[in-house]
């Protein structure tokens, strides 16, 4: 037999229904012949009880019997629910949108950003660089109490925060991570960043990962599970540490390289892909090396070599012939004022550029 299980709220509305009908029968009848009736059948009693419910109230029909009226006081009465249960329904679905939006379900159309999935302090630091760096970043975070401090901190132009369970994938999708640079798994535990890296692989396999190991003897695990770069927090926070102690300068030096360049005068380290339209393609390192120096004044430390297998090698102040190629990437020290020449010299903006 079908189970009828009604909710409440279908109850309700069935029952309202079934008065309305009777009320729209009892009018109509008692209307119906009266001496000045202005409502003679059922569709004027219909129209009657529309205009009246709706508080628009023409008034070319109204009841002039006394059983008329008393239905008639019913359905004033009733326009008054009417009203407010519409006004209810409008607040109730802007209140809905706005939340629905706060949480990041409209989505973003953020392109070659940076996902960071996993909110903390250390999270917070990792974005104030990448917004220093001037690069787009959509936050994924399972905690709502997380949206209103990020959205205090950072303009929504540049950060987006999504709420959702991390294991829902679909949702996930509204950080547009198939169009995005790279994936910080921001995670306590590295059996969860490497699981986790693992189903996103399956989901998004374009897509380039970075995480924090606690454990360094992971690394090749999860280089393996396609993991592009991994990092040690208190690796590198011992080798910070021992410099300061011995060679202060150097220690400084190398932090201030790190942070992202904000003031004109502010210098760090930058990558820049190199295109078949770069100036210095199929050019000698130590001419590009000089070139930059005298033209731009910038110090070419390093390149990223792109293999022939699709690995790279990273090649810190190479010695003898080299020959610079498209995919390369340069690294760089330059100033803050450096950036928007080289940007415009380069044809790219700063940073790696997925599937290169």
């Amino acid at each position: 037999m079908p189970n009828f299980n009604l909710s409440r709220r279908t109850v309700f509305a069935l029952l309202a229904i079934g008065v309305y009908l009777l009320l729209l029968v009892g009018l109509a009848a008692a209307e119906r012949g009266a001496s000045g009736a202005k409502i003679d059948s059922l569709p004027d009693a219909l129209w009657y009880s529309i205009v009246t419910l709706t508080t628009v109230g023409y008034g070319d029909a109204y009841p002039v019997t006394p059983v008329g009226r008393a239905i008639g006081y019913t359905f004033v009465l009733g326009s008054l629910g009417v009203l407010g249960l519409l006004i209810s329904r409008i607040t109730e679905a802007f209140v809905n949108m706005r939340e629905t939006r706060k949480m990041g379900l409209l989505g973003t159309n953020f392109t070659g950003h940076i996902v960071v999935i996993g909110w903390d302090q250390f999270a917070q630091a990792v974005v104030d660089e990448l917004i220093g760096a001037e690069k787009k970043v959509a936050v994924v975070t399972e905690d709502r109490n997380h949206v209103d401090p990020i959205n205090e901190r950072y303009a929504e132009a540049d950060v987006f925060v999504l709420v959702t369970d991390y294991s829902n994938y679909a949702t996930l999708e509204k950080a547009n991570i198939a169009q995005a640079a790279t994936v910080f798994l921001n995670f306590e535990d590295d059996t969860q960043k490497l699981v986790y890296s693992l189903n996103l692989k399956k989901q998004y396999g374009e897509t380039e990962h970075v995480v924090i190991l606690n454990n360094t003897d992971l690394e090749d695990t999860f280089h393996s599970a396609g993991v592009t770069f991994t990092l040690s927090r208190e690796g590198i926070a011992a080798k910070i540490v021992a410099s300061y102690i011995f060679e202060p300068d150097v220690a400084r030096y190398a932090v201030d390289l790190l942070s992202s360049a904000v003031a004109a005068d502010d210098y760090d380290i930058q990558q820049f892909l190199v295109t078949e339209h770069n100036p210095y393609v199929n050019r000698g390192y130590a001419e590009v090396f000089r070139a930059l120096k005298d033209e731009h004044n910038i110090i070419l430390i390093g390149i990223s070599k792109l293999e022939q297998d699709g690995s790279r090698r990273l090649l810190k102040n190479p010695a003898g012939a080299l020959t610079i190629t498209a995919g390369d990437y340069l690294i760089m020290i330059m100033s803050g004022e450096n950036e928007a020449p080289i940007i415009e010299l380069f044809g790219v903006e700063e940073g790696f550029i997925s599937g290169r």
